[in-house]
């Protein structure tokens, strides 16, 4: 029996969101106005996580500061979460419905981010409240911990991934014991998930 549902944020509960442009006035308004620094800003941001096991703010400065060859402060990220915050789909009354409709579940999210900067992203759609608790900046995905934190008192067989990357949110937790939701717009690849849809709102 399903009674736990752990939702993944950027390309599943968010989708379809260009964060150049933020990152890019986050930079200028920090006093960087360079678009190459943007580019490789993005190009880098998969390379912290599989350097770095967690989302750390003295870790994470300072690898940016190395790639973009620049001096990058907690003021950096205090504006690059106030960007942040606007890097949100205009409607969210679909996934209002749904999340009203599994409000029955406890409802908890897994995502490599800062919890702050996004918990912020999930207040500006209006859904932040349905979720109790936040993986994914202590540990992150693809570490066995990190899955295994998010199950909280409940057995992985009692608890559903939802998520949009085939390694990180079906491969590995399907391994480990977890029901799985592929969130794939281009429909089913080799069906190993549990249930596979094409946007979340059909959950």
């Amino acid at each position: 029996m399903i009674k736990r549902i752990i939702f993944d944020i950027d390309g599943t509960l968010i989708s379809s969101v260009d964060f150049s442009p933020y990152i890019t006035n986050a930079l200028k308004k920090y006093g960087i106005n360079d678009i190459e620094k943007t580019k490789q800003f993005i190009l880098n941001i998969k390379e912290y996580e599989n350097t770095y096991n967690s989302y750390d703010k003295t870790l994470y400065l300072n690898f940016f500061s190395n790639k973009l060859g620049i001096k990058l402060d907690s003021d950096f990220l205090e504006i690059l979460f106030q960007e942040l915050k606007e890097a949100v789909p205009k409607n969210t009354k679909n996934i209002k419905s749904m999340l009203e409709e599994l409000n029955k579940y406890e409802l908890v999210l897994l995502s490599n981010y800062f919890e702050e900067s996004q918990r912020n992203r999930l207040k500006t759609m209006g859904i932040n409240d349905y979720f109790s608790e936040y993986y994914g900046e202590k540990i992150i995905k693809p570490n066995k911990l990190a899955y295994k934190q998010a199950q909280g008192k409940y057995k992985p067989s009692e608890c559903v991934i939802v998520g949009d990357d085939k390694k990180l949110d079906i491969d590995v937790p399907k391994s480990l014991g977890f029901k799985t939701i592929y969130v794939n717009e281009f429909g089913d690849i080799k069906k190993v998930e549990d249930l596979s849809l094409k946007i979340i709102q059909e959950l």
